[in-house]
């Protein structure tokens, strides 16, 4: 089975989310809606599955998965929080705060974030190739289509997912680059899973969540909407077996609860630490977070942590970050780097939440929150 742990030396969740925030002329110019300029003919993007292709990515209001699965269903309003709840809070942000959300990371080598490409019926065939035992053994041999272009994330995960045209979505982790013409494709990771299905027990991520699970996408920023829960990187899980689920886990990896199907890094000791798929709230209303003065983007983000929580799916760097989409998904295809044109667009104009770094536009999203306070562990289900 694999260890999906993310131990870069460097303070990796730092770089991870390289990504992703698209303001709406952003959107437009990529042609979520298929109405741009730019969008290849509507004979190819239609071939694709729900006919989404190059130029015609999903929309804000599109999310992966059915509606019963764990990452679109909302929180209840009367939840049992965990017992020790606040001591695991409290650990988490002595690591460090929420991370910034990082856009001009794309295609470089502190790009571990989650490219996704749409398949069409004309694009090259390559076989399935483990160079592992780990992961669903069942896609090995196994025929797909690839866009031409499309690539891994270059970070030492090596992040891909490749939807086909009949919907089976192909998660892959240490991907090899395909070649331009077909062939075969090596991964140290994968399983397949179905876009309209639960999105869990898959296989390419630690928690063996589907790649799209809980990832924040551009489109869905610039419309300041995301209808998810979403997905969190933290530096390391509870060793425990204590929560009634995930007690057979793998060697060296840390405890997990449903949703996730396996573990991460470890903390190790006595360090207070919730397990890999504890589900994660902002405890504040709709109100609350309306009446705070940050941009709808931030907003959007917080929205969605406090409706459908935020779940623990890997492991790595410090403090907490958010998984982002990453931007290959895009310019793999020669098409502008999404984020950093929004970050671009927010600092012109001069939302203080947005700070330029050379090429790189940083999204704060820690401030302004009572973190501390306001986040909670919610108790995982008995499964």
């Amino acid at each position: 089975m694999p260890v999906f742990k993310r131990h870069s030396p460097v303070a990796r969740l730092a770089l991870l989310p390289a990504l992703v925030l698209v303001g709406a002329a952003v959107a437009g110019a990529l042609a979520c809606t298929g109405s741009s300029a730019q969008a290849p003919k509507a004979k190819v993007a239609a071939a694709g599955w729900s006919g989404f292709g190059v130029g015609n990515w999903p929309g804000a209001s599109w999310r992966p998965y059915s509606a019963k699965s764990p990452f679109n269903t909302k929180i209840p309003r009367k939840v049992k929080v965990h017992p020790n709840s606040k001591q695991y809070v409290q650990q988490m942000l002595q690591w460090g705060k929420v991370s910034d959300i990082k856009g001009g990371f794309a295609g470089t080598a502190n790009d571990y974030a989650h490219p996704t490409y749409w398949a069409q019926p004309s694009d090259p065939v390559y076989r399935l190739q483990p160079s592992t035992n780990w992961g669903d053994p069942k896609i090995g041999g196994h025929n797909i289509r690839i866009p031409r272009g499309a690539t891994p994330a270059p970070g030492s995960d090596g992040h891909m997912t490749v939807v086909q045209p009949d919907g089976w979505e192909y998660d892959f982790w240490r991907a090899s680059k395909p070649g331009p013409n077909g062939g075969v494709l090596n991964y140290a990771g994968g399983a397949r899973t179905r876009i309209t299905g639960s999105g869990v027990k898959v296989g390419a991520t630690a928690s063996d969540f589907g790649n799209l699970a809980g990832v924040i996408r551009g489109p869905e920023l610039a419309a300041g909407k995301i209808n998810h829960a979403l997905f969190l990187v933290l530096k390391c899980t509870s060793p425990g077996t204590e929560y009634g689920f995930g007690t057979k886990h793998r060697s060296g990896d840390g405890a997990f609860v449903y949703p996730a199907y396996g573990g991460g890094s470890s903390c190790g000791g006595n360090i207070p630490a919730v397990p890999m798929g504890a589900r994660l709230q902002l405890a504040m209303s709709e109100k609350k977070i309306k009446s705070l003065k940050l941009p709808a983007w931030k907003r959007a983000i917080l929205r969605a942590w406090a409706r459908y929580g935020a779940y623990v799916g890997d492991t790595g760097g410090e403090g907490i970050g958010l998984m982002t989409e990453s931007g290959l998904t895009y310019t793999a295809f020669g098409r502008p780097d999404p984020f950093v044109e929004f970050g671009k667009q927010r600092t012109a104009a001069g939302d203080n939440q947005v700070k330029a770094n050379g090429q790189f536009r940083l999204f704060n999203v820690a401030d302004g929150v009572d973190w501390a306070n306001k986040l909670r562990f919610v108790a995982p289900p008995k499964h």
